[in-house]
């Protein structure tokens, strides 16, 4: 029941469009940690040049409203498990070993999945690590 509204979104959005490709479609999710909108200029920085994120843009799909956590470790827990900081909280720097990620969805659907960079999830008894978690 936890999982609920993360598994819907994933099948609705995500995996039903699938079912009627002959293959699948390239996922990547790229989150920084301390940037904003105008970071890019897919999102009209006039300032920063970003030719490459840009050229990903075009070609994707594009988060254009969302909310954020103001610290890192949660935002990244929030956006792998779908669930605010207060449904999935065990402790600061702990995605809990019970919890289902999108990369768990990811697998379940035949995709490999990988993540690259800073985890420090693994904090506690119940932190987990990015193997554990479906990468």
């Amino acid at each position: 029941m936890k999982t609920l509204a993360l598994r819907i979104f994933f099948n609705l959005f995500l995996l039903a469009p699938l079912s009627f490709a002959d293959d699948k479609l390239n996922v990547i999710l790229i989150m920084a940690d301390d940037s904003a909108v105008d970071n890019y200029g897919c999102y009209g920085s006039k300032f920063f040049s970003t030719p490459r994120l840009d050229a990903l843009a075009k070609t994707g799909a594009m988060f254009n409203h969302c909310y954020s956590e103001p610290v890192c470790t949660s935002s990244r827990v929030k956006i792998m498990t779908g669930r605010d900081g207060i449904r999935n909280y065990v402790q600061f720097g702990t995605l809990d070993k019970d919890e289902i990620t999108f990369a768990h969805m990811m697998k379940d659907a035949g995709y490999a999945t990988a993540v690259a960079g800073k985890w420090q999830l693994h904090n506690g008894d119940r932190g987990t690590r990015a193997p554990e978690s479906g990468y």
